[in-house]
């Protein structure tokens, strides 16, 4: 009886394996996901980091690297799954084509949220030990592997202001570090605990692996608790600008009346000339470049092409005057460049400044690969083919106030404000048209990728959207004020104006360059590290 049982309690033990391997991915899976569909759960980030880590012997081999790729997809595609339909309103086509075409893009970034687990299945046995090559790879990989959209595992923690204060020393990846630090923490004190339910022989109550994480959990919570309290207080002595943020989605007929009708009532309402009004990315025409001036109608026709032909932005201003456009160099009907620029004018409507977009939006603007597929573009029809700014330009209202400006997609990307920072820009500014996103949560996810920029250039950032989110964030990455989304309103705030340039904006990807040197000496490392 006993052999004649055999396969069927071996079946049986492979059917319950699978099973719990299946739970787990799916657990591990939407813990991760949880935090980016609700800011309030950034703790839950933790705690699945820390349990990956503490089953980083189950990892190793084929099968257990399997189901964490297989995991990561799960989670992207619940944290992110608006992408199918964004991908099938850009290609103009049904939603089955949009994800076919998400599911690569889906792995890709799966395969980059992987590595630091792979690494650490492969690099150590003891538990406690695994943060630090899993942190050091998750690191080197956010910052040197491109990706769609740069999404870091860190940004999760952004709800807690003091867990990454440390990006203005090394980086927007620094949160991505401090979190498996705290789960490696997590870890330390479990696996103890883990192993005696098990049954397994008593070890060494402390690793340097555990060692290591509470220095730099200490370090980090201590250097966020004094940033939090200086960076107030140098923000409160600091000069202010007065700026008013006008959010109207400039894709509808009567959008430059309301545009103009608000910035108009917003003026008259307070006493003294607002230093700026900004209007969002794509709120006014197309310009000739040679154009040097929007007082004179005939003048604007003359020098402008569709979409926006002899559009006028505002008579007569009563304060300078930023927006979205579009700028051109040749014919109208053939432009031999077009740009996506943000043009800075003055109480005459004289053009006092203007900086061309230098990243532009994949799948929007250009086609990831499409230089070596060409193919690639059929499916994905655009009006424009935009061409690269050149220059991090910053664009000064007067002799106090002067504008760091990114547009739209640009405000994901940390070397775009980095550079402007480093430029001498003392505020920080987007302007984003997000009008083809109609998925509320595309929205936040936007500002939620984006908030960090004010930590890490240590400047307040305003941003000026569409159909959302016009927000304010003080230079601790903290939102003070924003305007609910998909309103027509205006947004004023008095904003500190912050000089100097930061250690993370001077050292640019040292500190990522430095991680992924760490993770080849920890390979190297031999068994000591791996016990």
């Amino acid at each position: 009886m006993a052999v004649s049982s055999h396969p069927v309690a071996t079946r049986t033990s492979s059917v319950s394996t699978a099973g719990v391997l299946l739970a787990g991915v799916a657990v591990f899976a939407l813990s991760l996901a949880l935090p980016w569909l609700r800011q309030d759960l950034g703790w839950l980030e933790v705690v699945a980091v820390a349990a990956a880590l503490l089953a980083a012997g189950a990892m190793r081999g084929w099968r257990g690297e399997a189901a964490v790729l297989c995991s990561a997809a799960l989670a992207l595609s619940i944290a992110f799954h608006w992408a199918p339909k964004v991908l099938a309103e850009s290609m103009q086509t049904g939603y089955e084509v949009g994800l076919l075409f998400t599911i690569p893009i889906v792995f890709w970034d799966a395969a980059r949220l992987a590595i630091p687990f792979w690494c650490a299945g492969r690099l150590v046995r003891d538990p406690r030990n695994a943060w630090l090559p899993a942190g050091l790879a998750a690191v080197a990989t956010e910052a040197l592997i491109p990706g769609v959209f740069p999404w870091k595992l860190g940004y999760s923690q952004i709800g807690w202001p003091v867990m990454i204060q440390g990006a203005d020393l090394f980086g927007p990846e620094w949160p991505t570090f401090a979190l498996f630090a705290l789960a490696g923490l997590l870890v330390a004190v479990a696996a103890p605990i883990v192993a005696r339910f098990r049954g397994e022989p008593a070890t060494s109550p402390v690793t340097a692996g555990g060692v290591a994480a509470l220095v730099v959990t200490a370090a980090n919570v201590g250097y966020g608790v004094w940033a939090l309290g200086h960076y107030d207080a140098v923000a409160s002595s600091a000069a202010k600008a007065a700026v008013a943020l006008v959010q109207v989605d400039p894709s509808h007929d009567d959008s430059l009346a309301d545009l103009q009708r608000l910035t108009r009532a917003a003026c008259a309402a307070r006493p003294t000339p607002f230093d700026v009004v900004c209007w969002p990315e794509c709120a006014g025409g197309s310009y000739e470049e040679c154009l040097a001036s929007f007082s004179d109608p005939d003048l604007i026709l003359k020098h402008s092409r569709d979409p926006g032909r002899g559009l006028r932005p505002l008579e007569n201003p009563a304060c300078p005057l930023l927006f979205g456009g579009k700028i051109y160099r040749g014919y109208p009907e053939r432009p031999r460049e077009l740009y996506q620029s943000a043009l800075l004018i003055d109480c005459r409507e004289t053009m006092i400044g203007r900086y061309d977009k230098r990243h532009l939006m994949p799948f929007g603007e250009y086609v990831p690969g499409g230089d070596h597929f060409p193919q690639l573009r059929h499916y994905f029809p655009m009006e424009n083919e935009f061409d690269v700014g050149r220059e991090a330009t910053v664009l000064p209202c007067d002799d106090r106030v002067k504008l760091g400006v990114m547009l739209c997609y640009e405000d994901m990307v940390p070397e775009a404000a980095r550079s402007l920072a480093v430029n001498s820009a003392n505020l920080l500014v987007s302007l984003i048209n997000g009008a083809a996103f109609t998925e509320p949560l595309t929205l936040v996810q936007h500002r939620l990728l984006a908030q960090l920029r004010a930590v890490e250039c240590r400047r307040a950032f305003v941003r000026c959207a569409a159909t959302g989110e016009t927000c304010v964030i003080a230079p601790t990455g903290r939102i003070v004020a924003r305007l609910p989304l998909h309103v027509r309103d205006v947004l004023t705030a008095e904003v500190p104006l912050l000089e100097g340039v930061t250690v993370a904006s001077r050292l640019g990807p040292a500190f990522p360059l430095a991680c992924a040197a760490g993770v080849g000496l920890l390979a190297l490392g031999g068994r000591r590290w791996r016990s």
